[in-house]
């Protein structure tokens, strides 16, 4: 009788571990390797793939609290609807000072360009790394008048550029 009654009882621990608990032990080991995937996947992303890029300017005077971010125009040159918008939102969240959204002059630029108004070209180039605009694309001309550092022209590869990809 001993043995019949050893055997019901381990026959009772081999049910339990087929039950609801082996199958909450599964989907809870489940979810943690899902989390370290994100996680890695996450690390990874912020790294190597798109890394930030300071919005704190350049200048070899020290700028004062409100000039501590490189201040940016944004201006729509390829005539899509929100795209400027879509880029202000994008180097804001990422600490440039967008001072100015606007349609431009004409909407038949077909290269997004990176414009340093002020001759601290870096600055521009700061922008164009955000977004995504190759460096031949990042030019000076010089505006005693201008009240930012870098004006954004986009042109028709917009959709070419991280705004537009989703790259957050």
């Amino acid at each position: 009788m001993k043995r019949q009654r050893g055997k019901q009882h381990s026959s009772k621990k081999a049910i339990s571990r087929t039950g609801p608990g082996k199958i909450l032990t599964v989907v809870f080991e489940g979810f943690i390797v899902l989390i370290a995937l994100v996680m890695a996947g996450s690390m990874v992303d912020h790294l190597f793939i798109n890394p930030s890029v300071s919005s704190v300017r350049t200048d070899s005077v020290a700028p004062t609290k409100v000039e501590r971010h490189i201040q940016v125009t944004v201006r729509n040159e390829c005539g899509a609807n929100d795209v400027a918008m879509d880029f202000t939102n994008f180097l804001r969240k990422r600490g440039f000072d967008v001072v100015e959204t606007d349609n431009g002059s004409e909407f038949d630029l077909k290269t997004t360009m990176v414009i340093d108004a002020t001759g601290n070209y870096q600055n521009a180039v700061r922008v164009a790394e955000a977004l995504g605009v190759r460096k031949k694309n990042v030019i000076t001309r010089l505006d005693p008048h201008a009240y930012v550092d870098v004006i954004v022209l986009i042109g028709r590869d917009f959709n070419d550029l991280k705004p537009k990809e989703g790259i957050e």
